[in-house]
């Protein structure tokens, strides 16, 4: 007949039995450190990609200010050619000086 009852020596027991553990003791300080440091670079992972997200959020609202003084200066690039023909001002834009105070 079978034996169906609990084994006679329990998987630790044969673990220290055997010659690799006697050879090769574990050490749990070691294991447990070894999980510490996991865990601690998990969350140094999970802080820095967060960081990374928010420097890329700031990225993103500069570039659409960047995009919008670009258009400013678009607007504004016709003025600038008529200032740089060596000609007089005013006479192509009106006495503009006196109406922007």
């Amino acid at each position: 007949m079978m034996n169906v009852g609990p084994p006679e020596d329990s998987l630790i027991d044969q673990l220290v039995e055997s010659r690799s553990f006697k050879k090769n003791p574990i050490q749990w300080s070691i294991f447990y450190g070894a999980a510490a440091a996991t865990v601690l670079m998990f969350i140094i992972l999970c802080a820095l990609a967060s960081w990374s997200i928010s420097i890329g959020t700031e990225m993103s609202e500069l570039v659409v200010q960047a995009g919008k003084i670009l258009d400013d200066v678009e607007e504004m690039l016709p003025v600038l050619k008529s200032i740089c023909k060596h000609e007089n001002f005013t006479k192509t834009y009106g006495d503009v000086c006196n109406t922007i105070i």
